[in-house]
C-alpha cells in the first residue's frame, strides 16, 4: 500500500484527503480529528495523527498535527514513515522501530516516546515506544 504522510495544513492539497472530505460532507481537515486521534509523543510533546484509506486499500495519507510546534516536522515524518513501513511484501516492519507496551492508564500518561494508536477503532489505545 503506497502511504503519504503529510501535515494537516497541506491536506486539502491531497486527492485522498479531498475525496474523503467530500464523502464525508466536511469543509475543514481538523474535522477528521474529532474525537480521539492516534497520538505520536516525541519528548512528551504530542502530534495528533490520523490515516485514511480508499477503499481498495492501495493507498492511504496519514494526517499529522502538531498543535504545539515544538517538534521538529522532520522528526514527526521520520516516526510515521517508521510506523507505517512495510516490507517488499507488504509485511508491517514498525516493530523494527516500535516496541509493544502494556495498554494501560498508566503507560498511556506516562508515555513520552512512543504511539498511541486504535487506528480510529475501539476505545483502548495500543501503546508502542521507540526502541532507538
Amino acid at each position: 500500500m503506497k502511504t503519504a504522510i503529510i501535515n494537516w495544513e497541506n491536506a486539502h492539497e491531497n486527492d485522498l484527503v479531498r475525496e474523503t472530505m467530500e464523502a464525508c460532507k466536511i469543509d475543514d481537515v481538523s474535522e477528521l480529528f474529532e474525537g480521539d486521534p492516534d497520538e505520536l509523543r516525541i519528548n512528551g510533546e504530542t502530534v495528533s495523527f490520523i490515516d485514511i484509506q480508499n477503499p481498495e486499500h492501495t493507498r492511504q495519507t496519514v494526517i499529522y498535527l502538531d498543535g504545539s510546534y515544538q517538534v521538529d516536522e522532520k522528526e514527526i515524518v521520520k516516526r510515521l514513515t517508521e510506523f507505517y513501513s512495510v516490507d517488499e511484501n507488504g509485511a508491517d516492519t514498525f516493530n523494527l522501530y516500535y516496541n509493544n507496551i502494556e495498554s494501560t492508564d498508566e503507560n498511556m500518561r506516562n508515555l513520552k516516546n512512543g504511539i498511541a494508536y486504535r487506528g480510529g477503532q475501539g476505545y483502548t489505545y495500543s501503546l508502542y515506544g521507540f526502541k532507538n
